[in-house]
C-alpha cells in the first residue's frame, strides 16, 4: 500500500444516529405524570418507543417495542407512575406491558368488539384503565388483578374522551366520565356499576373532560365538571355525588366560548382552567371572568393543533401541579411551567421552557452553528428554523419562527454565528447568535424575489472588523460583526446579491427591499449555490442541466459548465484546491478544475456508481476525495488520487432519499439526513481499520506458523484446538486427515483418530460441537473428504448421548442435511462392492481360459 492510498479515508463507522421516536398521527404520545419518573411512550407506525425524560430535560432511549402483526397503533396510554403501558392497534388488540420488567413482558392481551381511539388510566392509583370504542361501548380493566371490572354501553356515538376520577382516601366517590362525538357527556358510578348522569350540551365531539370537588360550597358531595369540544366552547357543570342525600342532578353552570377548537381542557386549580387545541394555543381562563382569557401561549405561525396536554406533578402523590407538556400535531412536545403562568402579566404570553422534537420530517438542508459548532441548524418541511444541540441533547429542539412558508435551504458562516434561511414565502432571513441567551435572533429580512427562494449563501471570509477584534482580544472575543453580503437564488430564475445593513432597528425586524445586483441566471429553477473559499466566485446549479460561474463582485457570468444529462441538485467548491463538484439527476457527479488567471474551467472526471439521482456531494481529505449521497439512500466515498475516480466504499444507513449531508473537520466525520427525518453520524476510522487489519494479518501468520509446527511435530491435540479456533474448514480437515494418514499403519486400538484427539472431541462444549458438526456437513458433500466427516461423526456418536445432541439448538437441522449425502455415499460404495464381485468373476473365468 503506497503512502497516498494509506492516507485515504475509506472506512467510516456509524457512531450515532437520531431517529424519529414519535411520528404517529393516530395515537398521541403520553408521558407519566410524576416529574421524578417521566417516561415517554410514543408510536412510529406499529412500533412504540419508550424514552426517559430526566430532570435535566434530556431524553434517553430505553426500549423499542416491535409488534409481529405490524398493525399500526391507534391509541396508547402510560400510567401516572410510569409502570404500565397500554396500547391498542388496528386489529383491535389491547396489549398491557409492565415497564418495570427488564424485558417489558406482556401482562395481558385481549380483543375489543370494535376499533378504539381513546384510552385513559386513573391518576391516583394508575391501576384502572378505561377503553372507549367506536361502537359507543366502554371497558374498564383492572391492571394489577388482570380482569375486566366494568363494561358500559349507552353512548350513541364514537367515544372521544375519557376521565377516571377517584381518591384513595375516599373510596365512596369513584367515577368514569365519558364524552362522544355527538356531544353527549355521561357520568358512570364505578362502585354501583351504573350510569349516574347524561347531558348533551355540545354540538360536536367532546375532546376534554375534567372533574374536581366543589370548594365554593360547604357540601362535600358536590363536584365541578368541565368539558370542552370541537364546537369551540367549554362547559362547566355542577354535579351531586352518588352519596349525596340531596336530589342527584347535574346542571350547566357556565358556558365559555373559546373561539378555538378544543382538543384538551382541564382544571389548573379551583379558580382556573385551561383549553388547548386550535391554532396551537394553550389558554388559561379565570372561571369567574367567563370568556376573557387570562393568559395564553404565543400562536405559532405554522398551522398547528395541540392534540393533547399532560399535567406534571412534583411527586407520586400528585398533589402539586408543576406544569404541562403540550403535544402538537407536528409531533413536537413543549413544556410550560405553572409558575410562569401566574408570574406573567396579562400583556405577556406563557413562555415555552423547552421543546422535544418527535421527528423533524424531511430534512432539506443543515449546517453546524453556534460558537463551538456543536449545534445543527435544520431546514425542514416546516416554516420554522430548527436548531438541535446534536452533541448534548439531540432530542431537544430550539424553534425560531419568522417565515410564513416552508424552508428550502439555509447557510451559515464558518464561525457559526450567522444563519441565513431561504423560504417559499419569497424571502430570506438573516439570524444572529446571541451570547447572553445562547440562542439565535432575527437580524434582517431580504424581500424582493417574486418566486420561492431556493438557495442562499454567505461569505467564507469573516468581516475585517471582526477579525481585527479577535486579533486584539483573542479567540474568546464575543464581538460578532455581520457578514458583508448575502446571495440568494430563486424559482424566478434570478440570483441577487444583498448588502447586509450594519445597523438594524432595535424595535422590530429590519427589512431590506433592494439588492445590489440582480441577474437572470438560468432557464429553470436554481437548486443550489456555493461560494469559493476566497469569496471571489459564485457557482449556481440548476434544473436546466448547467452550472454557471459568476464573479461575486458584480455578479457577471464567468463560465457555463455543461455535460450533465439531467438537472443539477448540488454544487460545491473544494476548500483546498481549485476544484468544483456538481451533482445531478443523471446519477453522476462531475469534477471540474479551473484557473484564476483566465477563469477557464474543464471537466477532469465523472463519478459513476449511484443507481439514482445524486443529491449532495462535497470534497474531503483536502482535494483527494469526494463524498456523495443519492436518492437510493446510499453514501459513496470516492478517491480522486491519480484521476482514478474509484469508489472506495458504500455506506448504507438510510431507507429513503438522502436530501442533506454535511461534513466537518475535512471529512473527519459527517452527518447525513433523509426524507424520513433519520440522521446518521459517521466518523472516519480508516486508521483504526488499517491497524486492525495489520494486527489480524500478523496474528494469522503467527497462527498459521504455529499450526504447521504442531503438524510437523505430531502434536495433534494442540493442532486440533488451534484449527478449531481459526474456524477454517480445510485447516481443520488437514489436521484430522494427516492424523489418520500418519496413524494408518499404527495400532490405535478402539480409537477413531488417536487417544488424544478422541478425548478432545469428547470434551467439546455445545458451541464447539455445533461448529464441528457444521464442518462435517460441508466435508460430507464431497466424495474426496466425506471419509473424515464419517470418522468425526462416529467419534461424536460414541462419546455423546443422542438426547444431549438433540438439545443443542440447530443440531437437528444440520444432521438432517447430512443424512441424504451419507445415504448417497453408502449407495456408491455398495455399487463399487458389487462391481468388485463382477471383476472377481471375470478374473476367475480368464484363469480358466473362458472367453
Amino acid at each position: 500500500m503506497n503512502s497516498v492510498s494509506s492516507k485515504l479515508k475509506d472506512t467510516y463507522a456509524n457512531i450515532d444516529s437520531l431517529l424519529p421516536f414519535y411520528s404517529s398521527t393516530q395515537s398521541t404520545a403520553r408521558i407519566s405524570n410524576d416529574i421524578n419518573n417521566q417516561i415517554i411512550a410514543s408510536a412510529v407506525a406499529d412500533e412504540i418507543n419508550i424514552m426517559k425524560l430526566n430532570t435535566e430535560n434530556k431524553v434517553e432511549p430505553i426500549h423499542k417495542i416491535s409488534n409481529d402483526d405490524e398493525q399500526e397503533i391507534t391509541c396508547l396510554d402510560i400510567t401516572s407512575n410510569g409502570r404500565f403501558l397500554s396500547y391498542i392497534n388496528q386489529a383491535q388488540l389491547v396489549t398491557i406491558r409492565d415497564l418495570q420488567d427488564p424485558e417489558f413482558k406482556i401482562m395481558k392481551q385481549f380483543k375489543l368488539s370494535s376499533p378504539s381511539y381513546c384510552i385513559s388510566s386513573d391518576l391516583k392509583s394508575g391501576n384502572l384503565l378505561a377503553i372507549g370504542c367506536t361502537d359507543g361501548s366502554i371497558t374498564v380493566y383492572d391492571i394489577d388483578n388482570g380482569y375486566i371490572t366494568h363494561s358500559f354501553k349507552g353512548h350513541g356515538g364514537i367515544i372521544s374522551s375519557l376521565k377516571i376520577y377517584g381518591e384513595l382516601e375516599n373510596l365512596g366517590d369513584w367515577y368514569l366520565l365519558s364524552g362522544d362525538t355527538n356531544g353527549t357527556l355521561k357520568v358512570w358510578d364505578l362502585l354501583k356499576r351504573k350510569q349516574l348522569y347524561s347531558i348533551q350540551e355540545h354540538q360536536s365531539a367532546i375532546r376534554g373532560i375534567d372533574i374536581i370537588p366543589d370548594t365554593e360550597t360547604n357540601n362535600s358531595d358536590s363536584f365541578v365538571v368541565l368539558s370542552g369540544g370541537r364546537d369551540d366552547i367549554v362547559n362547566i357543570y355542577k354535579m351531586q355525588s352518588s352519596q349525596s342525600k340531596q336530589k342527584k342532578i347535574i346542571k350547566t353552570w357556565k358556558t365559555i366560548p373559546t373561539k378555538l377548537q378544543v382538543e384538551a381542557c382541564g382544571f389548573v386549580n379551583e379558580n382556573h382552567f385551561y383549553a388547548a387545541g386550535g391554532d396551537g394555543i394553550f389558554t388559561v381562563y379565570n372561571i369567574e371572568q367567563n370568556s376573557k382569557p387570562l393568559i395564553q401561549t404565543t400562536k405559532p405561525i405554522e398551522e398547528l393543533f395541540i392534540v393533547g396536554t399532560i399535567p406534571q406533578y412534583s411527586n407520586s402523590k400528585f398533589d402539586k401541579l408543576l406544569g404541562y407538556h403540550l403535544i402538537f400535531s407536528d409531533q413536537t412536545i413543549s413544556k410550560i411551567s405553572i409558575d410562569k403562568i401566574f408570574e406573567t402579566n396579562g400583556n405577556e404570553s406563557i413562555p415555552i421552557e423547552y421543546n422535544i422534537a418527535g421527528n423533524h420530517g424531511t430534512i432539506a438542508d443543515m449546517r453546524f452553528v453556534g460558537p463551538n459548532l456543536n449545534k445543527l441548524a435544520l431546514a425542514t418541511n416546516s416554516s420554522t428554523l430548527r436548531v438541535i444541540p446534536i452533541d448534548e441533547n439531540k432530542y431537544e429542539c430550539e424553534m425560531y419562527e419568522k417565515h410564513t412558508d416552508l424552508l428550502n435551504s439555509l447557510d451559515a458562516t464558518d464561525d457559526g454565528f450567522w444563519i441565513v434561511t431561504a423560504s417559499k414565502d419569497n424571502s430570506a432571513i438573516l439570524w444572529q447568535y446571541d451570547y447572553s441567551t445562547d440562542t439565535f435572533k432575527t437580524y434582517c429580512k431580504f424581500v424582493g424575489h417574486i418566486g420561492s427562494v431556493t438557495a442562499v449563501a454567505l461569505p467564507n471570509i469573516p468581516p475585517q472588523q471582526q477579525q481585527q477584534k479577535r486579533n486584539e482580544e483573542g479567540e474568546g472575543s464575543v464581538f460578532i460583526a455581520p457578514p458583508k453580503w448575502v446571495i440568494t437564488a430563486s424559482a424566478d430564475m434570478t440570483i441577487k446579491k444583498w448588502a447586509v445593513p450594519q445597523k438594524i432597528n432595535s424595535d422590530g425586524l429590519t427589512i431590506v427591499n433592494s439588492s445590489e445586483f440582480t441577474r437572470k441566471a438560468h432557464d429553470k429553477d436554481i437548486n443550489s449555490i456555493d461560494v469559493s473559499p476566497n469569496d471571489s466566485l459564485l457557482a449556481t446549479a440548476s434544473y436546466d442541466k448547467t452550472c454557471k460561474i459568476w464573479n461575486i463582485g458584480d455578479l457577471e457570468q464567468v463560465a457555463t459548465l455543461s455535460g450533465h444529462k439531467r438537472g443539477l441538485w448540488d454544487v460545491k467548491f473544494c476548500q483546498f484546491d481549485k476544484l468544483l463538484v456538481t451533482s445531478s439527476g443523471d446519477k453522476t457527479c462531475k469534477i471540474w478544475s479551473f484557473r484564476d488567471g483566465d477563469n477557464s474551467f474543464k471537466q477532469v472526471g465523472t463519478l459513476q456508481g449511484h443507481s439514482n439521482a445524486v443529491q449532495r456531494a462535497f470534497f474531503i481529505n483536502s482535494n483527494k476525495q469526494v463524498v456523495s449521497c443519492g436518492a437510493e439512500g446510499l453514501i459513496k466515498i470516492w478517491s480522486l488520487v491519480d484521476n482514478n475516480f474509484e469508489c472506495l466504499n458504500t455506506l448504507d444507513g438510510h431507507n429513503n432519499r438522502i436530501w442533506a449531508m454535511l461534513g466537518k473537520n475535512d471529512g473527519e466525520y459527517f452527518v447525513s439526513a433523509d426524507a424520513d427525518g433519520v440522521f446518521q453520524i459517521w466518523k472516519d476510522n480508516s486508521e483504526e481499520e488499517q491497524q486492525k487489519k495489520m494486527q489480524e494479518t500478523k496474528q494469522k501468520v503467527e497462527e498459521e506458523q504455529s499450526l504447521n509446527n504442531y503438524l510437523r511435530n505430531g502434536d495433534w491435540l494442540n493442532a486440533f484446538y488451534l484449527a478449531m479456533k481459526l474456524d477454517h474448514p480445510m485447516r481443520l480437515y488437514n489436521v484430522l486427515n494427516q492424523c489418520v494418514v500418519v496413524n494408518e499403519n499404527n495400532d490405535v486400538g478402539s480409537n477413531i483418530f488417536n487417544e488424544q484427539l478422541d478425548k478432545a472431541i469428547s470434551n467439546l462444549d455445545e458451541e464447539q460441537l455445533l461448529r464441528l458438526v457444521t464442518r462435517c456437513r460441508d466435508w460430507n458433500t464431497n466424495a474426496k473428504t466425506f471419509h473424515i466427516a464419517g470418522k468425526v461423526i462416529r467419534c461424536i456418536l460414541l462419546n455423546y448421548n443422542i438426547t444431549q445432541l438433540i438439545e443443542i439448538k440447530g443440531m437437528v437441522k444440520i444432521i438432517n442435511t447430512i443424512v441424504p449425502y451419507l445415504t448417497r455415499h453408502y449407495n456408491r460404495l455398495d455399487t463399487l462392492l458389487e462391481d468388485t464381485y463382477i471383476l472377481d468373476y471375470c478374473l476367475a473365468d480368464m484363469d480358466n481360459n473362458v472367453v
